[in-house]
């Protein structure tokens, strides 16, 4: 029995619409790309190649041996580290569009424009699901996806995790994360290539709901990869922050003082490890942030502007603006998301 694809007006593109891509002159239309996202944190993320196939193996150093004082003709009991292996899986994303090979030949001067086009947007779609799975991934929910960073910090009392108090499903949070080979970073299976594929697929027979063929071209979109963290101290999450409340000043019930929260959270980043690390925000956060900043009645939150190419406090010029706090940059990431479920405690704790 022949695959059958999806067909239908929804999924692929019709002779009725194909001119919405186009003016009248034949030319493509500039759209306005009304649905892309900001993520940097993919910009940031640095790409290791996984010790296996299907996902990247740590060994991490739980406990250290015993050591004793001794004495003179006194024997030593032995002792011995504690090892445990972790595995990271890597997943694969993917995505394919179809055309029928006729209406490509009917338009056939228009063809690259418009697959140049339908790239940008399945990339950008690809970007903002490999973004929202870095927080939100969990392999008990979709074996089939990655793990990412909210399953591994998900009690507001364990290591790393500052509670802000809020309750509820209208809440977010503020991430600080040091990347590195020893620390965070994403993950590709072994002997294979970092990054987003596109490939072209040279015409083939597709089939109709009814079974029946046609010739056809697509395009298709892979992403495979995964994500470690290596060394769980070198990620910080400030949970249960209510996003009603963002915007209070100081003295009015139910103020988030947000400069306490991040200096309790920065110093629970290893030290030598601090300088290289970076926030991650939403838009409201940041500006959250940065009007508390400016108003010296809601506290001291102390952000400096510089450029990323500019020595820091240097002139604002050439590259875009970054944003630091603590001494630290600030990356503003819409996959973080104002309606996560509070956080509670830890069973047994």
């Amino acid at each position: 029995m022949p695959y059958t694809p999806n067909i239908d007006g929804s999924t692929v593109r019709t002779l009725a619409d194909w001119g919405s891509f186009f003016k009248a002159n034949g030319q493509p239309c500039d759209i306005i790309e009304l649905v892309n996202q900001e993520n940097t944190i993919l910009d940031d993320i640095p790409w290791k190649e996984a010790t296996d196939y299907d996902g990247n193996r740590t060994a991490l150093r739980l406990g250290i041996p015993a050591v004793y004082w001794q004495r003179l003709y006194k024997g030593l009991d032995v002792s011995k580290s504690t090892v445990s292996i972790v595995k990271d899986p890597v997943a694969m994303l993917a995505a394919r569009s179809v055309i029928d090979a006729n209406l490509l030949a009917l338009h056939a001067g228009q063809a690259a424009a418009y697959r140049q086009s339908e790239a940008k947007a399945f990339m950008e779609a690809m970007r903002q699901e490999v973004a929202t799975a870095l927080f939100y991934g969990n392999i008990k929910n979709d074996p089939d996806g990655v793990h990412g960073l909210d399953p591994r910090y998900a009690f507001k009392n364990a290591p790393n995790v500052i509670d802000a108090g809020g309750a509820g499903h209208e809440n977010t949070s503020i991430w600080g994360i040091v990347w590195g080979e020893n620390e965070g970073h994403g993950i590709f299976p072994k002997d294979s290539r970092a990054g987003l594929e596109h490939k072209i697929l040279p015409e083939y027979d597709a089939f109709d709901p009814e079974g029946l063929a046609f010739r056809a071209v697509g395009d298709l979109y892979q992403w495979k990869l995964g994500f470690s963290v290596r060394d769980w101290r070198t990620v910080v999450r400030i949970c249960n922050i209510d996003t009603a409340k963002l915007f209070l000043r100081k003295g009015e019930p139910g103020f988030i003082d947000l400069h306490r929260l991040t200096i309790m959270a920065k110093n629970k980043i290893p030290a030598e490890k601090l300088s290289r690390m970076r926030w991650y925000v939403n838009s409201d956060l940041m500006t959250a942030l940065e009007l508390q900043a400016s108003d010296n009645a809601s506290g001291n939150v102390t952000l400096v502007y510089r450029t990323e190419d500019s020595p820091r406090g240097g002139p604002l010029f050439k590259s875009r603006r970054l944003t630091e706090l603590h001494g630290c940059p600030i990356r503003r990431c819409d996959a973080i998301l104002n309606t996560e479920e509070a956080l509670g405690a830890a069973p047994g704790a």
